[in-house]
């Protein structure tokens, strides 16, 4: 049975986009922790590898550094610089004459603030007629567009620290630290009950942080917003494992096939990201 967009998205108010496919469909998204998440990505790659037919669902997340090759990649309108990361996973070993990349427009628009701006900018590109094969100096645009609508004083430091005044060009390490699509200070890091996690978990009840456990447990983290974790703690779905510090899930029931379980069943984008 077909599923039109229009439809779909109505669907969407009830039920995730992985729940209208079918059973096989993968799911991937940053409240995910690590090792859930390099699990599923060999799954996907052995799907791939042995010619089987693959669906994922996927955050951003699988445009940050994941090598996976698809022959057709989705994007939901989005920056160019985001469009062109999603198409990085296209046809990626050049098994295909020629892969597919189909970029779509969802009825309502990206949150507002800098996924918005980023949007707000493709569309305008778009409207001003691009060609299909993207040049270099499409980008230099883009960039232009995007940075014009951040905030001025942050686009004017961003703008200086990326001019050539230095033997490398530019400050990239400056310029990163001064631009961020996320604000680290508004994350939180917790624990998750997944896997061996819970033995790890109870040792740092026990004996308090070592250096080879937090190693460890690292991979059984996930970055939720502060307000998400204040939401959760407050209904007693997240608490301090050892003193007040170290946040963990408190049950296995919270975590599960599509990562951490939000109560309000409402995710944040925020919490959706890198």
């Amino acid at each position: 049975m077909k599923v039109y967009w229009p439809s779909l998205i109505h669907a969407l108010t009830a039920a995730p986009l992985h729940a209208l496919l079918p059973s096989d469909t993968i799911h991937l998204s940053a409240l995910m922790c690590g090792e859930h998440r390099s699990k599923v990505i060999g799954d996907i790659k052995g799907r791939l590898k042995s010619g089987e037919s693959v669906r994922v669902v996927s955050t951003q997340l699988v445009e940050a550094g994941v090598d996976i090759d698809f022959p057709v990649v989705y994007r939901a309108m989005a920056g160019l610089d985001s469009i062109a990361q999603a198409a990085g996973r296209c046809n990626r070993e050049g098994k295909l004459a020629c892969g597919k990349v189909i970029v779509f427009v969802p009825p309502t628009p990206a949150p507002i603030g800098l996924l918005r701006k980023a949007e707000q900018a493709t569309k305008s590109l778009l409207a001003a007629g691009i060609s299909n094969n993207l040049p270099p100096e499409i980008f230099t645009k883009y960039f232009e567009l995007f940075y014009g609508a951040v905030d001025d004083r942050k686009a004017q430091e961003i703008s200086a620290l990326l001019k050539v005044d230095n033997e490398l060009g530019c400050a990239f390490r400056s310029t990163a630290a001064a631009f961020k699509l996320i604000d680290d200070e508004n994350q939180r890091s917790v624990y998750v009950r997944y896997g061996e996690s819970e033995g790890l978990l109870n040792l740092l009840a026990q004996n308090g942080p070592e250096r080879w456990l937090l190693r460890k447990l690292q991979r059984f983290s996930v970055s939720l917003s502060v307000r998400t974790v204040d939401e959760m703690t407050k209904c007693g779905d997240i608490a301090f494992v050892y003193r007040d510090d170290f946040l963990a899930l408190t049950s296995t029931k919270l975590y599960g096939e599509f990562g951490v379980v939000l109560p309000s069943g409402q995710i944040p984008p925020t919490d959706l990201m890198f």
